[in-house]
């Protein structure tokens, strides 16, 4: 039976390229999109893992509806920094900065101890998951996690490349399965008391080890069209505005059949609002993103047998 887990990074409208301006600039009305979300998740049996960040933590409407969620619909509510909208601000708005890890130790702790403080009396119960926004995290946040009795994070991207120096959570890994973390580098497994819950991201089909290893130096426009377009080799993340739906299934049936024990889709919130991020402009596209999610649940639960779990619930899986 493979373990299967929907992370979804629950979080204000913004335009990805603009500033880096304050909680105050911002708003959460994406939030009150999620319902048909929601009964999408309800009606294939999917327990959704909502990692929510400051902006949404105080907004009593964004609450009410997540904790309406948490209640009644078996649904996790856990954490998501974006540090440019969580206080303390010290720090220098900028691209960089916007990556968690590259913040000092003790202001990576000052925001992350208000956000999970915000929430803990937002939602009455501590959250004890994380994944860090924009994929900011090296190993100087596990610590500061560990401190905060954390005990998942999701933050780490298998089989892809950092595309810029300040990026660190991006690398290669031979797994995609969960493991202790490293003190030292997060993509090896370690000591950590804190447990790793990779993203699924992979190929759709087995192929050597020496290519998996090598693929993020193959040229894009040689070698790796030669590979999609003559032999259908490719690589895709478990993400509906990333992958479609036969993308999704090839990754997904190729990951079941190789036996690996945990599945972790993600995608953002404001993905389901219409103008609310740049992969549905209009609400016609989030009904097409909605049909896409229901046809692969609909396709999975028909074709492997799944166990829905939330992130909060891997540890105690992953210990067995």
């Amino acid at each position: 039976m493979t373990n299967f887990i929907v992370t979804i990074d629950t979080e204000e409208e913004r335009e990805w390229g603009s500033d880096y301006k304050d909680h105050t600039h911002y708003t959460v009305e994406n939030i009150k999109w999620l319902d048909p979300l929601q009964a999408v998740f309800d009606k294939h049996g999917v327990k959704a893992t909502y990692l929510i960040d400051y902006p949404v933590a105080i907004d009593k409407d964004a609450v009410k509806i997540l904790k309406g969620y948490k209640d009644g619909h078996d649904a996790e509510i856990g954490t998501h920094l974006h540090p440019w909208v969580n206080p303390p601000y010290e720090e220098k708005p900028c691209v960089e900065n916007s990556l968690t890890h590259n913040l000092p130790v003790e202001l990576q702790f000052k925001k992350m101890e208000l956000l999970t403080q915000t929430i803990a009396e937002a939602i009455k119960e501590r959250p004890c998951t994380y994944r860090a926004g924009r994929y900011g995290f090296d190993a100087s946040t596990i610590k500061v996690l560990e401190d905060l009795d954390y005990t998942v994070d999701t933050s780490v991207v298998p089989f892809r490349e950092a595309k810029q120096s300040y990026e660190a959570s991006f690398g290669y890994r031979e797994s995609i399965e969960p493991y202790q973390l490293d003190y030292v580098d997060v993509m090896k497994a370690g000591q950590a008391k804190l447990l790793e819950v990779p993203l699924t991201v992979g190929f759709n089909r087995n192929i050597p080890k020496l290519l998996e290893s090598n693929y993020n130096d193959l040229p894009n426009i040689g070698i790796r069209r030669i590979l999609s377009k003559v032999f259908d080799i490719d690589m895709f993340w478990l993400r509906p505005s990333y992958a479609s739906l036969k993308q999704m299934k090839q990754l997904s049936d190729a990951f079941i059949k190789k036996g690996v024990s945990f599945l972790n889709m993600m995608f953002h919130s404001n993905e389901l609002m219409p103008n609310g991020s740049k992969y549905c402009k209009t609400e016609e596209d989030v009904n097409r993103y909605l049909k896409q999610l229901d046809d692969y649940f609909e396709w999975l639960n028909k074709n492997h047998s799944i166990n829905y779990i939330t992130l909060n619930e891997t540890p105690k899986i992953y210990n067995r």
